[in-house]
C-alpha cells in the first residue's frame, strides 16, 4: 500500500516547547543525522490529534480506497492499484482541465502540486524541514475544541529522508535519473516521469516504484511559509520500513492545557496562522484569537 511505517513507540513525550526542542535535539544526535544542506536533512510531520492510520497520501486512505474499490468492481478489473491510478487520473483531469485559468495546464508537475495544496487527493504526503512548523500544526486544534471537550493529545513525526529510499548500490551501467540518493527537486526524471503517471504522461523509462522523498521549489505562499517538503508515494511502490532510529514519533501531550500553552509560545515567536498559511483567511483568525473573539 506505499506506506511509511512508523514506529512502534514513542521517542518521547512532551508538554512544552523547550521539551519538545530538546527531544528533537536528542533524536537529531542519536540518529547521527548530519546537517549542513539547505535542502533539508530532518523533516517533520505534525497531527493534532493520534490516528491509529498508516504513514500515506490521499490516494491510499479510506474514503479514496473504497471509491476505488467500488470502480474495481464495475469495470471487472482484478487489481485495485489499477483502480485506484484510474480513479486518481480522472480527479486530475477534471481538476486540470476546469481549474486551467488559474494554472499552467501543460505543467504536470506544477498542476499536481496545486492540487495537493487545494485538498485534492494525490500520491504526495506533507511534511515540513521546520520543527516549529510541525509543532504548530500538532497543537493548533486546541481552540478548535468546545469548552467542554477533552483536547486531543497529538504527534510529530520526524524522519530522515534519504533513509526511506533502498540503500543506493553503484553501478556504471545506471544512469543519474535511474539512482536516487536522498530528497530529490521536482525536476529530476524518476520525480517528473512519476507524477506525468498521474496524467496518462507516458514515463521516459520504467523505474522501480519507490517511495520518493521530494522538496518543491521554495515559492511565495504556503510552500515557502511552511518549509514545505513532501513524499511521492509511486503507483505499485511497496511498503517501507525505515531503518531503526531514522524515523522517530513523539506525543505530544495536551493535558493540563499544556497545548494552549505551546501554542502561545509558538504564537509570540511568531509561529502563526498568518506566517504559516499566509494568506488573509488565516490573519484574521490571527486577529481573532489575539482580542480573543
Amino acid at each position: 500500500m506505499a506506506e511509511i511505517k512508523p514506529p512502534n513507540k514513542y521517542f518521547d513525550e512532551v508538554s512544552t516547547l523547550k521539551g519538545y526542542v530538546s527531544a528533537i535535539s536528542r533524536w537529531i544526535g542519536s540518529a547521527d543525522i548530519q546537517q549542513g544542506t539547505l535542502l533539508g536533512n530532518t523533516w517533520f510531520r505534525g497531527s493534532g490529534q493520534i490516528y491509529d492510520i498508516p504513514l500515506v497520501p490521499g490516494v491510499y486512505r479510506e474514503k479514496f480506497t473504497k471509491r476505488a474499490e467500488a470502480l474495481r468492481k464495475n469495470n471487472g478489473w482484478k487489481d485495485l492499484e489499477r483502480a485506484r491510478q484510474h480513479l486518481e487520473r480522472l480527479i486530475l483531469r477534471e481538476f486540470r482541465t476546469v481549474g486551467a485559468t488559474f494554472f499552467d495546464p501543460n505543467e504536470v508537475v506544477d498542476v499536481y502540486l496545486t492540487a495537493q495544496h487545494f485538498g485534492v487527493p494525490t500520491r504526495l504526503l506533507d511534511w515540513t524541514m521546520n520543527p516549529l512548523a510541525a509543532l504548530f500544526f500538532a497543537v493548533n486544534n486546541e481552540k478548535k475544541h468546545n469548552v467542554d471537550d477533552e483536547v486531543p493529545d497529538g504527534e510529530v513525526f520526524a524522519v530522515e529522508p534519504k533513509a526511506i529510499l533502498p540503500e543506493p548500490k553503484p553501478d556504471p551501467k545506471k544512469e543519474g535519473d535511474e539512482v536516487l540518493w536522498g530528497a530529490e527537486t521536482i525536476r529530476h526524471a524518476y520525480v517528473s516521469d512519476a507524477i506525468g503517471e498521474s496524467f496518462w504522461v507516458k514515463p521516459g523509462k520504467v523505474r522501480p516504484p519507490l517511495i520518493v522523498p521530494l522538496i518543491p521549489d521554495n515559492m511565495p505562499g504556503r510552500i515557502g511559509q511552511q518549509s514545505s517538503a513532501f513524499t511521492l508515494h509511486m503507483h505499485n511502490a511497496d511498503s517501507v520500513t525505515v531503518p531503526a532510529g531514522k524515523l522517530a514519533k513523539l506525543k505530544i501531550l495536551a493535558a493540563g492545557e499544556a497545548k494552549r500553552k505551546m501554542l502561545n509560545e509558538l504564537l509570540r515567536m511568531k509561529i502563526n496562522e498568518f506566517t504559516i498559511y499566509n494568506d488573509l483567511d488565516h490573519l484574521s483568525k490571527d486577529l481573532k484569537r489575539m482580542w480573543d473573539l
